[in-house]
């Protein structure tokens, strides 16, 4: 082979190998772009897919909607046995109470007061009854010592009366002058015996008067030291009946219940017996809502200790005037008393509960959550889910409740819509703890 022919066929592997070098090159570049694109809509989806996820969402359904207020109250029994501070004179300083909550029988002891005043009062009407009785002892002497001259005298007169009227029987034969004497001695002696005498059962009534007076000084002195006593016995509390304990409310402070330490008045009430079978809430609300509550109207009664039970109860009485609400003189509450229906274990007076009181309902109808409307200008809009995002629509709003509102149009039952703004880049950690839809709470919207 020639050299120019060797030289023609080099040249030919040469174009040939860059050729196929040149088609490689190109596939690995088209390949390469096939997977950039690939991974870009991947992650476009992803990010859109991982936007709409972390966007919390209420899903629509149709059902009552209920307009309500909600109060907060008290648990407490509609009827009870009240165990009083006894009626005495002076302070009630409490120093011992049966704890709260203690069930009790009949003669267990529930409170006990500071005797320290009760009795001394005592020991004074102790010793006013011993200087009652000695003056009585002092009286009696002293009348025997009185009567016993009394009674001499009158015996000295009675005798003087009897001489005279012997020795003027004897003197009438005597000259006129000795029978006239005599006469005016027996005469004497005659009214000195009458006078007598009558000073003599003057005295007795007189003496029967004081001795009366002393008896009846000596009755009350008695009296009082029973009297006392009572009260030193009375500052003991026992139970008459069995019954779960509960303090009752000491006005004069602050509106908390009474423990140790604490002053009560007379008949005030200090513990509070319970019948757990009909049960109350009491609530309030203030002067603005108060024409909306009525008497037979129905409550969702929620204790808070226990969210997750609930009860049915109805409003059977509404307070006539309004009190200034604690710590703010400018508003005035009205109470409100709820009969629970049934009877629970859990129901225990005193505790907290939360009072949804139904003012209306509108049957069957969409709602949504308050957080899910967004106003825009003079409209409202939602923003309804479409699979990968969200689409603005405008609606039109009904009555509303604490947290729902009713949708008349722009969206239908079923819809998905958003509880936040999707359109803002941020989504704070909480926000993505509630990604899944909302339930319709039960018995309440």
């Amino acid at each position: 082979m020639s050299d120019k022919t060797a030289a023609s066929t080099n040249s030919s592997k040469e174009n040939t190998t860059s050729i196929i070098q040149k088609l490689k090159k190109n596939r690995y570049l088209t390949l390469t772009g096939i997977v950039v694109f690939i991974l870009i809509f991947i992650f476009i989806i992803g990010e859109s897919g991982t936007a709409v996820e972390n966007i919390p969402t209420y899903k629509l359904k149709r059902d009552n909607f209920l307009i309500t207020i909600t109060e907060s109250g008290e648990m407490s029994a509609k009827n009870s046995i009240s165990i009083s501070a006894p009626q005495v004179r002076g302070g009630l300083k409490i120093i011992y109470l049966v704890p709260e909550g203690s069930y009790i029988k009949p003669g267990d002891l529930v409170a006990k007061f500071d005797p320290t005043e009760a009795i001394i009062k005592l020991k004074d009407a102790e010793a006013q009854l011993e200087i009652a009785l000695s003056n009585r002892d002092k009286l009696v002497a002293n009348q025997k010592a009185e009567m016993a001259k009394t009674e001499s005298d009158l015996k000295s007169a009675e005798l003087s009366y009897e001489l005279s009227k012997l020795n003027l029987e004897q003197m009438k034969f005597e000259a006129e002058a000795k029978r006239r004497e005599a006469q005016l001695q027996h005469e004497k002696n005659e009214l000195s015996y009458k006078q007598t005498k009558q000073g003599y059962e003057s005295k007795k009534i007189i003496q029967q008067s004081e001795l009366n007076n002393i008896e009846v000084e000596i009755r009350q002195k008695r009296n009082e030291l029973e009297k006392a006593k009572r009260e030193v016995n009375s500052l003991t509390l026992s139970a008459e009946s069995e019954g779960l304990v509960v303090y009752g409310v000491n006005w004069s402070n602050q509106g908390r219940k009474f423990q140790v330490g604490d002053q009560a008045w007379g008949g005030q009430g200090i513990i509070n017996l319970p019948d757990l079978s009909s049960m109350e809430s009491k609530t309030s609300v203030n002067e603005v809502d108060v024409s909306k509550i009525k008497v037979g109207q129905k409550v969702i009664v929620t204790l808070d200790a226990y969210q997750d039970s609930s009860f049915t109860g109805t409003i059977y009485q509404v307070a006539r005037l309004g009190k200034e609400k604690p710590g703010n003189s400018n508003i005035k509450i009205f109470e409100i008393n709820v009969d629970i229906e049934g009877t629970s274990g859990l129901l225990k007076p005193g505790m907290t509960t939360s009072n949804k009181i139904i003012i209306n309902e509108v049957p069957d109808t969409l709602f949504i959550p308050q957080e899910a409307v967004f106003q825009e200008e003079d409209i409202f809009i939602c923003y309804v889910e479409n699979g990968s995002g969200f689409d603005k629509v405008e609606v039109t709003l009904g009555e509303k409740s604490e947290d729902y509102i009713i949708v008349t149009s722009g969206i239908k039952d079923g819809d998905v819509v958003a509880l936040i703004n999707p359109e803002l880049e941020t989504v704070t950690e909480s926000d993505k703890t509630e990604k899944n839809s909302v339930e319709i709470p039960n018995s309440g919207k």
